[in-house]
């Protein structure tokens, strides 16, 4: 059993290296295909993953359709599912290639595929929950001290506002990042920002003449940083809060205070925006929820295709389609939809009322001149 054991980890570590160097996958995007993976050889039992078959393939279907979520009775979802055979199905894809595995019977990998009616329902795209403008006012105000972690907090959450730039990225923003004179963040890899696939992302803030507050926020705290605080260009934008554990040694606790030093992970910056949102006594809305935000708002406005594509990019994507479809924020709305089907004219006599309108905004030289060109075109 350590033998079959040991050649599994020994295939699982080729399959991370091939993500890792020649698909260049990020970590977390490794995880998944790991995640997926653990939990065939839970059903698995830890066989040797050569004895993969067809059968193999339709029993892990059903037994992962018919597991519960952790800690609860109810079965996981749909994409769920959707995801983690999608996943396992590369790792068999790529393993019936490698040495020892060539007896894999590559059409029983097409059986880690849910049908097609499963598979419509674990993808079609879900209604986006986000905070709305009134929401994310009353967060950012609702912050009204003055000590440093008030003023962090108030300007971390400015600036998500602000740019809708991913909470990885915002927590590990030095002050290097920032281009004071014309508001830029550069969100550059090798400058330590933890961007998506390790992309280089310029992003111009954007100022809101409905609610100016948080540039100014996000100025303040900049300047302190620099002028009062004394922060290098190596020193992050938004650093943890300083502990300290007093004279007496007798516990730790906050000193309401910060020090250049970045966090380790994202996790103190949701914990933020999970405390203002309880301290303005509204909903919690996840970090991400504010780019969903910005995109439903501006695609309100009458942009041009030049502005779409500037727009887009100042998100980080490459496509436009990316911004405004695919990525679920060019969707209408159930209630916007009901409203514009309902203010639509579907009279048969439609034609007649914009030709009255029409008729109406022509003064009778106007008419007695077109009518004269349409008898002349009659009669050549």
């Amino acid at each position: 059993m350590q033998s079959i054991v040991y050649k599994n980890e020994l295939a699982k570590r080729g399959f991370y290296k091939y993500l890792e160097n020649a698909k260049r996958f990020s970590p977390k995007s490794i995880d998944s295909y790991e995640k997926s993976i653990w939990l065939w050889e839970d059903f698995s039992k830890k066989a040797d993953f050569k004895f993969f078959n067809q059968t193999k393939a339709e029993e892990f279907k059903d037994w992962l359709k018919n597991k519960p979520k952790k800690n609860s009775q109810e079965l996981v979802s749909l994409s769920y599912c959707y995801d983690i055979l999608r996943y396992l199905k590369v790792f068999f894809e790529w393993l019936s290639g490698q040495p020892n595995y060539k007896k894999i019977n590559r059409t029983a990998i097409d059986y880690l595929n849910l049908t097609r009616g499963e598979a419509k329902i674990a993808t079609q795209s879900k209604a986006k929950i986000y905070p709305s403008l009134e929401e994310v006012k009353k967060m950012i105000e609702g912050i009204r001290g003055k000590s440093e972690i008030e003023m962090r907090d108030k300007a971390l959450i400015s600036l998500m506002f602000l740019t809708g730039a991913r909470i990885s990225a915002i927590f590990s923003l030095s002050m290097q990042n920032f281009d004071r004179e014309n508001l830029i963040i550069r969100q550059d890899p090798t400058l330590g920002v933890k961007t998506k696939n390790s992309k280089l992302i310029t992003t111009a803030i954007m100022e809101f003449s409905f609610y100016k507050e948080p540039i100014k926020y996000f100025l303040e705290w900049f300047d302190y940083l620099e002028k009062e605080k004394g922060f290098k260009l190596s020193d992050p934008i938004f650093p943890a809060t300083k502990i300290d554990n007093g004279n007496d040694n007798l516990g730790y606790y906050n000193t309401e205070k910060v020090e250049p030093i970045f966090w380790k992970n994202t996790g103190s910056p949701r914990k933020i925006f999970e405390k203002r949102s309880r301290q303005a006594e509204i909903k919690y809305y996840k970090p991400h929820s504010f780019r969903d935000l910005l995109v439903k708002e501006i695609s309100k406005l009458p942009l041009t295709e030049e502005q779409k594509k500037a727009f887009s990019q100042n998100l980080g994507h490459e496509d436009v389609g990316t911004t405004f479809g695919n990525y679920g924020y060019g969707k209408i709305s159930e209630d916007r939809q009901i409203e514009i089907i309902k203010g639509i004219n579907f009279d048969n006599n439609g034609g007649e009322e914009i030709a009255e309108k029409t008729h109406s905004n022509l003064s009778d030289n106007d008419i007695e001149r077109i009518a004269k060109k349409l008898n002349a075109l009659s009669k050549s």
